[in-house]
């Protein structure tokens, strides 16, 4: 039971650093000195909101001092302790606040994703130590982890599904405060990827891990997702066809005023996306991933990954080997199942390539990086015509809608061809998993 009233304590804490190159980030609190880590090491499994624990140190007089946090801390009951303060570097000050949660994992998340139901709590994407470090360098806070997964070094099904999990899962606590307008369309399109990915990991490790809470995750998930995409598809379109077919009439006033009827349809998704995301639907989300790959999936033990992996990988190239066969012939709907074919088989080419190191990997991820964008075009065209029938009646006339529809379907013609020349490429380089994997000898 939470405290009636905690008793509030001054906390501060002050970061150091020698000017040896590569030493390491010292913390002072009170007379304790201890070297911290900023961020967890490439490659160690470290869940979203933990961070590597301090570890004791010698005083170093030398080492000069460069941000500071002034506060105070509060024991809310036990295991629960609230800090709050301000950190002061370069004569600049950030406002932090932290909830500090000590004890088993399912208790800890239990009691994490009750707080979350009427609290906005979220687990931390950045520790104090980095806070520190941005303001003292002036930069932003780095993101934990970015791009897909790696399972470079996993030899086993079980800690390379764990590790996956918990790296998209930091991906998207970084990306998704940065889904607002007047950011760009960055963090949505980065926030939409790592949702595909971890989906996909999902998908990949279902013949070794399911059952329905898993599931209802992925529901969750997809929800997300089509949140996401409707504020992406929108931002393509003003970016992309819209914007192209603007500049080849010379920029037409009912094109523009297309345009601005998108610009209005974009931003009404981007307020949507932003009530979902500050949304305790949203936080359960994040807290139901954690809780799911904390308490251990039930996992075949020991099962090596290499094998998993080829036989995975086999299966994804040989459907979408079966729609390449067929392309020339490939309408526009059957093109779009290949996308989604050369999509899924890139996010699982993606984390397994380590496995199989050399350009062999690299080679095949980078042609099928360029099939999908190709196909993707085609894609973009599709939606395009779509945005562009759903503005009828909203700002935009029949000459602006039929004149993008027309531009969009010269777009596809090309993409198709562009289609045609990728698939060649990655048929010629060919899979890389056919070599012993790295795991294997």
């Amino acid at each position: 039971m939470l405290a009636a009233k905690p008793s509030w304590q001054a906390e501060t804490l002050t970061w150091f650093r020698a000017e040896a190159e590569g030493a390491p980030l010292l913390q002072r609190r009170r007379r304790i000195w201890e070297t911290v880590q900023p961020m967890p090491p490439e490659g160690e499994l470290c869940w979203p909101g933990t961070w590597p624990a301090a570890e004791p140190a010698e005083p170093d007089l030398a080492a000069l001092p460069i941000a500071r946090f002034v506060g105070r801390r509060a024991v809310l009951a036990e295991g629960v302790t609230w800090v709050e303060g301000r950190i002061e570097a370069a004569g600049l000050r950030r406002r932090v606040g932290r909830l500090i949660l000590e004890g088993e994992a399912p208790e800890i998340l239990r009691l994490a994703a009750e707080l979350a139901r009427s609290l906005p709590l979220l687990p931390a994407f950045a520790s104090l130590a980095e806070e520190a470090l941005s303001l003292a360098e002036g930069r932003p806070l780095r993101p934990r982890r970015s791009g897909p997964p790696s399972m470079a070094g996993a030899v086993a099904v079980e800690p390379a599904f764990l590790a996956a999990l918990a790296h998209l899962q930091d991906v998207l606590l970084c990306e998704t405060p940065q889904c607002r307008l007047e950011l760009g369309p960055r963090g949505v399109h980065q926030s939409r990827v790592a949702i595909r990915r971890l989906r996909s990991i999902l998908k990949l490790f279902r013949p070794a891990v399911d059952g329905p809470d898993w599931r209802a995750w992925d529901a969750q998930l997809g929800d997300l997702a089509r949140a996401l995409g409707s504020a992406r598809d929108w931002d393509v379109f003003l970016g992309g066809i819209g914007a192209g077919t603007v500049v080849a009439l010379d920029g037409d006033i009912r094109l523009k005023r297309l345009m601005a009827a998108a610009s209005r349809e974009r931003d009404a998704a981007y307020e949507a996306l932003g009530h979902l995301l500050a949304s305790d639907g949203f936080r359960r989300t994040i807290w139901l991933g954690l809780q799911l790959a904390l308490v251990r999936p039930t996992l075949v033990a020991e099962q090596p990954l290499a094998p998993f992996a080829a036989e995975l990988l086999r299966k994804r190239w040989r459907r979408l080997k079966r729609a390449g066969q067929a392309m020339n012939d490939l309408d526009a709907t059957a093109l779009h199942d290949m996308r989604l074919d050369a999509k899924r088989l890139r996010y699982a080419a993606e984390p397994f390539s380590p496995l199989w190191p050399g350009r062999a990997s690299k080679r095949f991820t980078k042609r099928l990086a360029e099939l999908q964008e190709a196909l993707g075009l085609a894609n973009d065209a599709t939606v395009a015509r779509q945005l562009a029938a759903r503005l009828t009646g909203r700002g935009a006339g029949g000459f602006a809608i039929g004149t993008v529809t027309g531009f969009a379907a010269g777009r596809a013609e090309g993409s198709r061809i562009a289609s045609i020349i990728a698939w060649k490429a990655l048929k010629k380089v060919g899979p890389f998993w056919k070599q012993p994997a790295a795991a294997d000898t």
